[in-house]
């Protein structure tokens, strides 16, 4: 049974990898990157629909970091009026990036693998604590 939320096929509409060449990598040591999250919520006020924009970064330029990332991933979604406004708003805020952030991993890990770093996998995130925009 089709569910009464529903989304286009996602685009990857952002990707900046610069590799941080003063970096010093030193033997065995595991290398911490920090996470910057965020997610764009555009709700249309005439139909049930919404563009949301996931936007990721990790990384930093400079010493402190192998090499810096950001990356958006975005998607269409839609629903049918049997859904609640604040059940919508739930799905816009967690489903939605959760779905995005899965198509957004391993292209993600696929850049980084190509790097002279492993690949990086972005670990699971909880949308539920992130704040709404």
């Amino acid at each position: 049974m089709e569910s009464a939320f529903q989304f286009t096929n996602p685009s990857l509409i952002k990707l900046e990898f610069e590799i941080n060449d003063r970096f010093d990598v030193k033997k065995d040591e595991e290398i911490e990157l920090n996470i910057n999250m965020s997610v764009n919520v555009n709700k249309n006020p005439s139909a049930n629909e919404a563009h949301v924009e996931l936007i990721f970064a990790s990384g930093e330029i400079g010493e402190t970091a192998p090499f810096y990332i950001c990356a958006i991933e975005a998607a269409h979604f839609r629903w049918d009026d049997s859904l609640e406004d604040g059940f919508v708003d739930e799905l816009l805020h967690q489903n939605a990036p959760s779905l995005l952030l899965a198509y957004l991993r391993p292209i993600v890990a696929q850049i980084t693998m190509a790097s002279p770093y492993d690949a990086y996998n972005i670990p699971f995130i909880n949308f539920t604590q992130m704040e709404k925009d």
